[in-house]
């Protein structure tokens, strides 16, 4: 077996020195709680910025079901033996607007 594997959460820090006489005093006391509430609010910030990217990251998921459903329904011919599948027949055929196709002509 190899060596115990540490993280960032392992690394020993003065900020985690707790000095017993700091909370003697009042002057002391208050000091720690406005580290504590500095600490929290840092802390409330970083979970709100993770719910955020958690809802993009959903949102980007959903976006990805949805497109490919479009291509596996592009791909796959419908056979029409009256077995319509209700979320295949709500989306569209094609994905690009009919009036914002580009067309080429061939010159010889």
């Amino acid at each position: 077996m190899g060596p115990e594997r540490r993280g960032v959460q392992q690394i020993r820090t003065f900020a985690g020195l707790v000095d017993g006489r700091r909370s003697r005093t009042s002057a002391g006391a208050l000091l720690e709680l406005s580290m504590l509430e500095m600490e929290k609010t840092r802390l409330t910030k970083e979970m709100q910025r993770a719910d955020r990217r958690c809802a993009e990251i959903r949102k980007r998921l959903a976006e990805i079901t949805v497109k490919q459903q479009r291509i596996h329904r592009f791909v796959e011919k419908p056979q029409d033996d009256g077995s319509g599948d209700a979320t295949a027949a709500a989306l569209p055929l094609h994905t690009v607007p009919v009036g914002k196709l580009k067309r080429r002509r061939l010159s010889y």
